[in-house]
């Protein structure tokens, strides 16, 4: 697969091409901001993702649609896909196959979807049945090598190129650095159609295997320990009640377990419920009721009680001050003369002030007394209803007392048949437990079982010789090994560090590792050093894979996109767009000796190789000004002025 064009359609219908030469070294140039770093997310996009990922500007302010005319062999087709919202995805697709005509934007309409559109270029690429089945033990699922897990030897992004960290595209994400191990043995052409199936079926006996060595484990555990266990849960179940104590006595298994499936098919019994409302809660609160007017009455009485003594009080000093006076002869008998004690004069008959004063003021006390004497009866009166209705209220307080004693004697009994009920159910779960896990087997049927087990373990050691896990790997590393050499010699070519003592891609890190005498140095642990030695490593690698894949016809698009491999060179703080007048000699030499080398490779391999460069550099060597498809300087960019511009 290579590119003839990439196209984008703005919202108002305008259109933007931009060619590409299939098999050739082809080169955008440009400033900082141009939009070159977005056209490998339109790729992406156009080969299947779900976003093309524009940043905030006139990309995503003008874009309505992306497209690619393209080509497998002698099959061209044209794909687009409408531009979704920022921050959303799409699985919308337009697909045409076999017209190298570019649509016109009214005529855009999506008639297929991503996985459609990826499906029909995997088929393209020969990607049929390939499944890799993982090794028993591992829990991760079989996984098919797919048109979308070939990308990953065709691009290498702006933060991918000259990190040392990771070697492929997208090896940072979650999941995709096994993905790699598990898929490359088919890319690499070490694992065929005729292997996949034989692990597919190696895979399954397997597993059939072990269901049986399972059951043969349990049916002859069953029939050592059986008895035993029986008769445990036979005694737990007289226990609870569930049996009589001759029902658990048997010197059989089989006698034994259809003991134990009689306690099943029996009828369980519900728990009785406890329920500590109603009747019980009706009388609680009566009883406080009660036990709050037994506290208001006890009150009455006492204020009852106080007000008497306060009376009784009153009318003994009452009688004192009556009986002073008559001891001293200031109270006269009646119809007796009598001369007063104060002044001797008879008091009978006279008129006198003193006298006057004197029964003014006997008359008051007399009236006194005869109204507290006549209270007296109503205060009895009142005291005796108060105590009648505290004893009737105390009668009716020892009767809830008795009621609520009931209720909760009859609740606790309630509580411990729900508690034997409860027993019986996990004794019953224990017995069924025990009868599903395990198997009553006769003789018969164990001989036929342990021949059926030896019959799948006969059949797996067999599969297992014809498919060696270590055979596989041993294939993968003998093809890495023929990548590392043709990767080596470009590495030398370039001057990379510790090139001379041979480089390798390693399948489990998923870096490079060169030879070194001392000990192997592994680039992801920061043993290989530079920004020039990352990118020529990642470049030399890609061009070593693509090499392979090429002259193996491997179902491998015959493409790489690079994302500036020339940032390593350019320093963080670069005052301008990236011009290589800002490069040391040494530097913007590297980064044309990087072109070269690829410009060269693509060369060699005559036209079935195709590279897409973006970048800041721009050489005035021959060969390079003539890969040059695009320069975006002075204004010029992706996205033209006056799909933006105000009218």
């Amino acid at each position: 697969m290579q590119f003839d064009q990439l196209i984008l359609y703005s919202k108002a219908g305008e259109v933007r091409e931009i060619d590409l030469d299939p098999g050739r070294l082809n080169v955008i140039t440009g400033e900082s901001g141009t939009g070159k770093s977005s056209l490998i997310n339109i790729f992406r996009f156009l080969l299947g993702s779900g976003s093309p990922h524009f940043p905030a500007g006139p990309i995503a302010a003008t874009v309505s649609w992306v497209a690619l005319r393209a080509h497998v062999g002698d099959t061209h087709f044209f794909v687009a896909r409408p531009a979704p919202p920022r921050g959303e995805e799409t699985n919308q697709a337009m697909l045409l196959i076999g017209t190298e005509e570019l649509p016109s934007f009214d005529e855009l309409e999506a008639n297929n979807t991503s996985d459609g559109m990826r499906e029909y270029l995997g088929a393209l690429h020969g990607l049929g049945d390939n499944l890799n089945v993982p090794d028993a033990g591992h829990t991760r699922l079989p996984l098919a090598a797919t048109f979308v897990h070939s990308l990953f030897y065709c691009f290498q992004g702006q933060g991918e190129i000259a990190n040392a960290d990771n070697l492929f595209h997208h090896q940072s994400r979650e999941w995709i650095p096994q993905t790699i191990r598990d898929t490359m043995p088919f890319f690499l052409g070490a694992q065929g159609a005729e292997d996949l199936r034989r692990r597919d079926q190696l895979t399954a006996r397997r597993r059939d295997l072990r269901r049986l060595q399972k059951r043969l484990r349990s049916a002859e555990l069953e029939r050592e320990t059986g008895l035993d266990r029986a008769s445990s849960l036979l005694i737990e179940a007289r226990e609870v009640e569930l049996l009589a104590e001759d029902e658990t006595n048997f010197a059989e298994l089989a006698e034994a377990r259809r003991a134990l499936r009689r306690v099943l098919q029996s009828p369980a019994q519900t728990p009785p419920e406890l329920n500590p409302g109603g009747e019980f809660d009706r009388l609680r609160s009566k009883r406080a009721e009660y036990t709050d007017a037994l506290r208001d009455l006890a009150d009455q009485l006492r204020g009852l009680d106080n007000f008497a003594a306060v009376g009784d009080d009153y009318l003994s000093e009452l009688a004192e001050q009556r009986a002073r006076l008559a001891s001293i002869g200031l109270i006269p008998e009646d119809n007796v003369e009598a001369p007063c004690p104060l002044c001797g004069h008879d008091l009978d008959g006279q008129d006198h002030p003193a006298h006057e004063q004197l029964g003014r003021t006997l008359g008051r006390a007399e009236r006194r007394l005869d109204l507290a004497q006549r209270g007296r009866p109503r205060i009895q009166t009142a005291r005796e209803e108060l105590l009648s209705n505290q004893e009737r209220l105390r009668t009716e307080l020892r009767d809830l007392d008795q009621a609520l004693d009931a209720l909760a004697a009859q609740n606790e009994l309630i509580a411990k048949a729900g508690d034997l009920i409860n027993a019986q159910s996990y004794v019953r779960g224990r017995i069924a437990q025990y009868l599903e896990g395990t198997e009553e087997i006769g003789d018969p049927e164990l001989s036929q079982l342990t021949a059926q087990v030896a019959d799948l373990e006969a059949q797996v050691n067999s599969l297992s010789e014809q498919l060696d896990s270590d055979a596989l790997r041993s294939r993968t590393q003998s093809r890495l090994r023929t990548v590392s050499r043709q990767m080596t010699d470009w590495a030398v070519e370039l001057g990379l560090e510790h090139a001379e003592h041979g480089v390798q891609i390693d399948l489990d890190e998923l870096t490079i590792v060169a030879d070194v005498p001392e000990a192997p140095a592994y680039m992801n642990r920061g043993e290989i050093g530079s920004g020039m030695n990352w990118v020529g490593y990642h470049l030399t690698a890609y061009l070593a894979l693509q090499d392979y894949f090429i002259r193996n016809a491997r179902p491998v698009p015959s493409f790489l996109v690079l994302d500036q491999p020339s940032q390593a060179f350019f320093p963080p703080d670069r005052e301008t767009g990236g011009d290589l007048d800002e490069l040391s000699d040494t530097d913007r030499e590297n980064t044309r000796r990087l072109y070269r080398l690829t410009f060269d490779v693509v060369q060699q391999l005559g036209g079935d190789l195709q590279v897409v460069a973006l970048d800041h550099a721009d050489f005035e060597d021959d060969w390079f000004a003539d890969a040059v498809q695009q320069r975006w300087r002075d204004g010029d960019a992706l996205i033209p002025h006056e799909w933006y511009e105000a009218d």
